[in-house]
């Protein structure tokens, strides 16, 4: 949840952990450049070393399988992808390349020939439920819902305690604006996975936009179903925002800070809370905060302002008015404010 209050971000991660080894980036302190160099060189010899063996052994495609791999730890898809067209040509029935060859379309943004090699993987094992899961996703991932849907209630069929085909489910038809079917799909997979943080989440969300008393309930269930996690901390602080409960919203959001304490989200979210409840000087230091975290915070820039001009500090806001409008420059508030304090 980002600067809109409930928009929950979903993040899909189709990765299918199918390497053994994969090649990361090394977020250590050093010479990044030497390590770049490094590191390519090292892809280099492999991809050498490879190349000569299937010169040797031109039919084998587990050599193809590893060069492709090589590559798409040097960024190179489209090498990967021809590697892993000429390994599935080879051997076709071999899911462990279907599956890889869909993950690098999907990184590749092409979902829909991810999604013929998932059902392709269905074709060769249709037991295999994991492969509905991830068929769906990449079907919902191109607003394909009709086809989201078929993957998962076909993988449900087949495992009426997955609690993932369930929230899944739940999400296609969230999107599709048939929010009790959204909730019924959430409240499975919960029954299913009582420790699934973002179901809980979901049907939280819902029930707010609905009014629904239960809500606080679920939000605080995907609180502890996930304590670490910060998405259910901010749902749960705007919804309090939104029923002017300003001060129990501070002490969310400061659960947050106490975790992240560069979090920009949630000091933007203090200083909102603070100025409604007047604590402007409170308020001015929060926005403050989350401009130093994000000196490209547009808001914060012009909430401080806000703040400056409360405060008597004219020359202040309009210089911060400003400043919200050099990073959005139709900012209608911040063109007001200055505007009302004799700016240019």
């Amino acid at each position: 949840m980002k600067r809109t209050i409930f928009t929950h971000i979903v993040a899909v991660f189709f990765c299918l952990n199918l390497l053994s080894g994969c090649w990361r980036n090394d977020n250590t302190k050093g010479d990044k450049a030497n390590l770049k160099t490094d590191s390519a060189t090292v892809h280099l010899k492999a991809i050498d070393d490879l190349t000569v063996l299937i010169k040797k052994d031109s039919l084998n495609p587990d050599l193809y399988f590893k060069r492709a791999q090589v590559y798409q730890g040097m960024g190179d898809l489209k090498s990967a992808l021809t590697d892993m067209y000429l390994t599935v040509s080879i051997e076709p029935k071999n899911n462990d390349y279907n599956l890889y060859t869909a993950d690098l379309f999907i990184q590749d943004k092409e979902p829909t020939r991810a999604i013929a090699f998932l059902d392709k993987a269905i074709s060769f094992d249709s037991a295999n439920v994991k492969y509905y899961v991830y068929g769906g996703k990449f079907a919902y991932l191109i607003k394909d819902y009709k086809g989201a849907l078929a993957h998962f209630n076909e993988g449900i069929r087949k495992d009426i305690f997955n609690a993932e085909l369930y929230y899944w489910r739940g999400m296609t038809y969230k999107d599709m604006g048939d929010t009790t079917r959204a909730l019924s799909a959430f409240q499975t997979c919960v029954e299913q996975d009582p420790k699934n943080a973002d179901a809980y989440l979901e049907i939280g969300l819902l029930l707010h936009e609905k009014k629904d008393k239960m809500a606080d309930k679920y939000l605080d269930n995907a609180i502890k179903a996930n304590p670490k996690a910060t998405d259910a901390l901010y749902a749960k602080g705007f919804t309090q925002q939104e029923a002017g409960k300003y001060k129990e919203s501070i002490e969310t959001f400061k659960m947050i800070i106490d975790r992240d304490y560069k979090n920009e989200e949630a000091l933007y979210a203090l200083g909102v809370s603070y100025m409604q409840m007047d604590s402007i000087q409170a308020a001015y230091k929060y926005f403050g905060m989350a401009i130093k975290m994000d000196p490209k915070y547009a808001e914060a820039y012009y909430k401080k302002g806000r703040c400056a001009e409360e405060m008597k500090h004219l020359e202040e806001a309009k210089s911060l008015y400003q400043d919200c409008l050099n990073f959005k420059p139709d900012y209608k508030l911040a063109q007001e404010g200055l505007k009302r304090l004799g700016g240019s």
